[in-house]
């Protein structure tokens, strides 16, 4: 085994060039030097997801070929450091299978390896579509064969089909976006909402400028606010908070976030409704909740949003989803105090008083 007792040190001795990458709240790469002091138990992962590190892996064989790709997910400890014994075993297998086989005959033996190590992992396809889409750009090699489709669809979509649309062209417009922003800027508001929504989807990992925030918040604001009579399509809308959720477009974002929030403050909770075929707006709203708490963590550094998001989640009476992203967004120090402010209030909402000690101590029991 290598002597630093690294997968990257491990890896590199077997002659492939290695590169990091986050794929837990969005795919963003991680510096060579971040990695290996994450390795060695000495500085924790940068962008900790549900307390683990979801990593993915490219390996470009020295010799040429092509790339090999491993998704692995490690367990995190309290510090958001690597818990070394989840990967001591795997490292010492490992280890063993490079020295008995050059790296060009052993990829298989290092796959089989890997699957009974326990810490791999499948992303969802959009976030697969966004890798391959992301390192195709990043080691120069042409968009899919679904690309050229997904641009003939956006030059006229009123008049197109939608429906036979590959995602990974859609991840290769997505990751394309500034040589095609005047098209984007044009027809974003006239794509389908499935095109929307899987654009925004893939939109997430980029770092858009105001522009396409703008638009992309125009669309969602057009869906909060239809008629009375119908439902907004949440999907939609928590589908456009994610792409705007990496773009450096701050006060764009915090004014579209305020706006949705204080949408749902208005809204009946479900324990007002009680006989009615329509679930209440803010049971339907938990997807766009937690794409706020999931994508747009940072942002609940502020405050009065911060506060308002709480309240939100809260009054949707989903307690498995408050526990899930309020255990979470307690793992990142930058907005553990913010939360906490709020949820220490003693003026703080009844509702959230409520869902906060279920929270702490499990449901009261009922006599």
């Amino acid at each position: 085994m290598s002597e630093s007792g690294t997968l990257s040190a491990l890896i590199e001795e077997a002659d492939f060039k290695l590169r990091w990458f986050d794929l837990g709240r969005r795919l963003q790469p991680v510096t060579k030097s971040t990695a290996e002091a994450f390795e060695a138990g000495q500085k924790a992962w940068p962008y900790p997801y549900l307390r683990q590190a979801w990593s993915g892996l490219l390996l470009q064989p020295a010799e040429g070929g092509e790339p090999a790709v491993w998704f692995l997910r490690f367990p995190l400890d309290e510090q958001g450091k690597l818990q070394l014994q989840a990967r001591d075993g795997l490292l010492r297998a490992l280890a063993q299978e490079l020295e008995q086989a050059p790296a060009s005959e052993s990829a298989v033996q290092l796959d089989q390896l890997l699957q009974q190590s326990g810490l791999l992992f499948t992303p969802s396809n959009e976030r697969q579509a966004a890798f391959h889409a992301y390192t195709a750009k990043l080691l120069k090699q042409t968009p899919s064969t679904h690309y050229a489709a997904v641009l003939d669809y956006f030059s006229d979509p009123q008049s197109s089909r939608w429906d036979n649309l590959g995602l990974q062209g859609i991840a290769d417009l997505a990751t394309r976006w500034e040589p095609q922003k005047e098209l984007l800027l044009r027809q974003i508001p006239h794509i389908a909402a499935p095109v929307f929504i899987n654009l925004c989807h893939c939109l997430e990992n980029e770092a858009i400028d105001h522009q396409l925030v703008e638009v992309i918040a125009i669309r969602a604001r057009e869906s909060l606010n239809i008629d009375t009579q119908d439902t907004p399509d949440f999907t939609l809308i928590a589908a456009a908070v994610r792409g705007i959720s990496n773009s450096p477009a701050l006060g764009l974002r915090h004014s579209l976030l305020k706006e949705l929030l204080e949408a749902l403050q208005l809204q009946p909770s479900s324990s007002d409704i009680r006989s009615t075929s329509v679930p209440p707006i803010s049971v339907k709203s938990v997807e766009l909740l937690a794409a706020i708490g999931s994508r747009c963590p940072l942002d609940l550094e502020d405050q009065p949003l911060a506060q308002l998001w709480l309240n939100a989640l809260a009054q949707s009476n989903n307690q498995s989803t408050f526990n899930l992203l309020l255990s979470d967004l307690m793992f990142l120090p930058q907005v553990r105090a913010s939360l906490l402010s709020t949820l220490r209030d003693p003026a703080r909402d009844e509702t959230l008083a409520q869902a906060f000690g279920n929270f702490l101590h499990g449901p009261k029991p009922i006599h």
